[in-house]
């Protein structure tokens, strides 16, 4: 019952918001209501679960790792729905030639509901359906701008995760192939349906995953497949920004996860192989990427490779409840680092590092969070993920463990230089304009993620140090 009510909200909400044309303040709180409703029906999920009614059972369901994503997915709308209360009317103050505000937030509910489908379906072909529907409901979002460069973002993404899509729907006509109960009948695509007493064949079960991971894959932003990521996480407004690389590469990460769960134990290997080399591939991109990005908002985007390499290393290293700590924190701090890149847009008018100059000088509150957050981010304490990142290296052991040490630290040396050449230097000699107070005024949903993660982060340090 409560996953029917989740899907039905967003869509619900969504039409209401469509309805209202362009009253802004009643589309803002239409959003941070729906927003608000399916977080409680979220908590609700998964703290009562004995209060949930089966209904289409053999369709849609929420285990514990997906109501675990589900949750992060609805906190980071709730947290972009928020900060997009302050800034829909900044940002329509300063460009209004963008999309329409209600067809923004309407396609934006829809983009929550096509993902919070891909959490609870329980069949592979509904779990297809789900992530190619994320696809066609997100590109229009990074369109907001209309600008040449969002417009070539929105159609390369399409193109390209479409091809990914097509390599998925081939992986699960192979994985139906793959599956035949003891009788010779086939299992189906259910996941119920592949239980003790059926029979996978292994090369199919071996093709099948093969073109799921490619497909899905392609979808988290795992290297070689990741060419759309950086152009759309960098084109799209920061709160499409935050709803890409926070909840959308988890559901694309967690889309593969269950077509290795079903992996028979001969072939828990093979898969496994897969998460550990195109993980380090990825963190090998995205070091080299970043280290000399002059695009701030292209190196966050680069920050999601890397850290999509991070989870495929430590779920190939068999390292589940650690990957899911660290999918978590990462989440909430790439969310704080694009609203504040938002932040920084809207007052400079430019993505380019030389560009950028002075924060402590012009954004006193929005430098101090940037900087903050890029440390974190790159897993310097009291980050969480210093302690996820240090697990992972001691699971690694010695050759694989230098060389994510190597990648994280160029991509720690190209972050903060950055970030240092941003916001330090004398920008006095410009007087302060109104765009700079409108940009400091959004402040507040970064600094509260802030103060989340430095706790967060703090407490895990200390429990890890105690119990040792």
């Amino acid at each position: 019952m409560f996953e029917l009510y989740l899907l039905l909200l967003p869509l619900f909400g969504g039409i209401l918001i469509y309805l209202c044309n362009k009253n802004i303040t009643v589309i803002r709180t239409l959003l941070v209501l729906t927003a608000l409703l399916h977080n409680a029906g979220c908590a609700l999920l998964i703290l009562y679960p004995h209060w949930n009614i089966p209904i289409f059972r053999q369709y849609l369901g929420a285990d514990e790792i997906f109501q675990f994503v589900l949750g992060i997915m609805s906190f980071l709308f709730l947290c972009a729905a928020a900060h997009a209360y302050s800034w829909l009317p900044v940002e329509h103050k300063h460009d209004p030639h963008h999309m329409p505000i209600n067809v923004f937030c309407a396609v934006l509910c829809t983009f929550v509901f096509t993902m919070t489908l891909t959490a609870v379906a329980r069949n592979y072909g509904l779990l297809w359906v789900a992530v190619e529907a994320t696809t066609l409901a997100s590109a229009p979002l990074i369109n907001f701008h209309r600008s040449a460069g969002s417009t070539e973002a929105m159609w390369k993404y399409l193109l390209i995760c479409s091809v990914g899509i097509g390599l998925a729907l081939f992986g699960t006509f192979l994985l139906g192939m793959s599956a035949k109960m003891p009788d010779g009948t086939a299992a189906g695509l259910n996941f119920s349906a592949f239980g003790k007493d059926v029979i996978i064949h292994p090369d199919y079960f071996k093709a099948a995953f093969i073109f799921c991971f490619a497909g899905y894959g392609l979808k988290m932003g795992l290297a070689p497949f990741h060419t759309w990521l950086p152009d759309a996480h960098s084109e799209a407004p920061s709160m499409v920004s935050v709803m890409l690389s926070g909840t959308l590469l988890n559901c694309s990460f967690l889309a593969i996860i269950r077509v290795f769960n079903i992996a028979p134990d001969p072939l828990q290997n093979f898969c496994k192989d897969y998460f550990v080399i195109f993980g380090v591939l990825s963190l090998a991109v995205a070091a080299f990427f970043i280290i000399k990005q002059s695009d701030y908002k292209r190196m966050l985007a680069y920050s999601s490779v890397e850290h999509m390499g991070l989870l495929a290393i430590m779920w190939g290293l068999s390292m589940q409840e650690i990957t899911l700590l660290h999918m978590t924190f990462h989440s909430l701090c790439k969310m704080m680092l694009f609203l504040i890149a938002g932040n920084i847009l809207v007052a400079y008018g430019t993505r380019k590092v030389d560009q950028v100059h002075g924060m402590f000088a012009r954004l006193k509150r929005n430098g101090t969070l940037w900087l903050v957050g890029i440390i974190l981010i790159c897993g310097m304490p009291p980050s969480p993920l210093f302690l996820t990142e240090l697990m992972l290296i001691q699971r690694a052991g010695f050759v694989l463990g230098g060389i994510i040490i190597l990648f994280l630290f160029m991509v720690f040396c190209g972050m903060t230089y950055n970030a240092v050449r941003m916001t330090m230097g004398d920008d006095l000699t410009c007087p302060v304009r109104e765009q700079d107070l409108d940009a400091e005024r959004l402040f507040k949903v970064p600094a509260v993620i802030l103060v989340i993660l430095i706790l967060s982060g703090i407490s895990m340090i200390l429990e890890n140090y105690y119990n040792l």
